[in-house]
C-alpha cells in the first residue's frame, strides 16, 4: 500500500508539474489564432513549444524510471512520442500549419527526416528509453522493445551511412553532401543504443543468433562513433553466445531422442524375434 501511495505522490507532482507548463499542442493554435495578420505567425515558435512539450515528458518518464516506476515511465514516453510523431506525419493534419512544409519534404524522401535537429534526437532517445521499460521484468514486453529499438534504426538510416553524407529521395539513393561530421558521431552513437537494446531484447526471446549479430552492429557503431566500447557490450555478446551454445545442444539432445526413440520403434514393428 504504501508503495502504491509513493507512485500516486509522484505521479500527481508530476501531473502538476506538467499543468503549469505553457507548452501544448493547443498552445500552438492559439498561437496561431491569435496572430492578427498571418506574416506575424513565426513558425519556430511552434517547433519550440513541441519540442518544449515533448522534452517535458521525456524528463517526467526519466524521472519514473529512475524511481523505479517503469509502467509511469512507459506511459510518459509514449505520450511523448504521440506529441513527436505530429511532425512526422506524411499527411496534414487539421490546421496545424506549422507542420505544412515539413510533411512536404518528408513525403519527397520516403517517409524519412532528413534533416538532423532536436526534436529527431529526442525522439529516438525516447524511444530507446521505451525499449529499455518494456525490458524491465516488471512490463516484460519484447515484442514492443523490439519496434521501438527497429523503428530508431529505421530513423538513423539516412544520417549513419558515411561521414558528411545525408541520404535523401524517394528511395534514400540520393546523397546530400557537406553534412557536419557531428551529424554521424551523434546518429552512430544513438545507433550504437539502439542496436544494444534490439540485442538484449532478442536475448530475451531467445534469438542468440541474431543478438550475436546485433550485438557486434553495436561494438562497429561505438567504433565509428569514435567512442569506447562498453563493457556491458561484451558481457551481453559473451551472454548471447552461451545462450546460442546452450540452445544448440539442447536441440541437439533433443533430436537424438527423437532419432533413437524412432529406431526403437522400426524395430518393434519389423517382425524380428529376439
Amino acid at each position: 500500500a504504501e508503495e502504491g501511495a509513493d507512485a500516486n505522490n509522484i505521479i500527481d507532482k508530476l501531473d502538476d508539474e506538467a499543468s503549469k507548463q505553457p507548452f501544448s499542442m493547443q498552445a500552438n493554435e492559439r498561437l496561431i489564432q491569435s496572430s492578427e495578420k498571418l506574416q506575424e505567425y513565426d513558425s519556430s515558435q511552434a517547433w519550440d513549444i513541441l519540442y518544449q512539450t515533448v522534452s517535458l515528458l521525456k524528463e517526467a518518464g526519466n524521472e519514473a524510471l529512475k524511481a523505479s516506476l517503469p509502467f509511469l515511465a512507459a506511459r510518459r514516453y509514449d505520450k511523448a512520442i504521440n506529441y513527436c510523431s505530429l511532425a512526422y506525419l506524411e499527411f496534414p493534419v487539421g490546421s496545424v500549419d506549422f507542420l505544412a512544409e515539413h510533411q512536404y519534404v518528408i513525403s519527397k524522401n520516403s517517409g524519412y527526416e532528413c534533416r538532423w535537429n532536436e526534436l529527431l534526437k529526442t525522439l529516438i532517445m525516447i524511444r530507446l528509453n521505451l525499449a529499455m521499460c518494456f525490458l524491465k521484468e516488471e512490463i516484460d514486453d519484447t515484442k514492443g522493445a523490439i519496434t521501438q529499438a527497429n523503428l530508431s534504426l529505421k530513423e538513423l538510416k539516412p544520417f549513419a551511412t558515411e561521414k558528411g553524407i545525408v541520404l535523401t529521395g524517394k528511395k534514400l539513393t540520393k546523397k546530400r553532401t557537406d553534412e557536419p561530421l557531428d551529424t554521424y558521431t551523434e546518429s552512430k552513437a544513438l545507433q550504437a543504443k539502439a542496436y544494444f537494446r534490439l540485442g538484449s531484447a532478442q536475448i530475451a526471446v531467445q534469438e542468440y543468433d541474431d543478438a550475436v549479430k546485433t550485438f557486434e552492429h553495436s561494438v562497429d557503431s561505438t567504433k565509428e562513433a569514435g567512442m569506447m566500447v562498453d563493457a556491458a557490450v561484451m558481457r551481453k555478446i559473451n551472454e548471447a553466445k552461451r545462450g546460442r551454445k546452450e540452445k544448440k545442444e539442447r536441440q541437439r539432445k533433443k533430436f537424438k531422442f527423437m532419432f533413437s526413440s524412432k529406431d526403437m520403434d522400426d524395430s518393434k514393428d519389423s517382425g524380428v524375434d529376439d
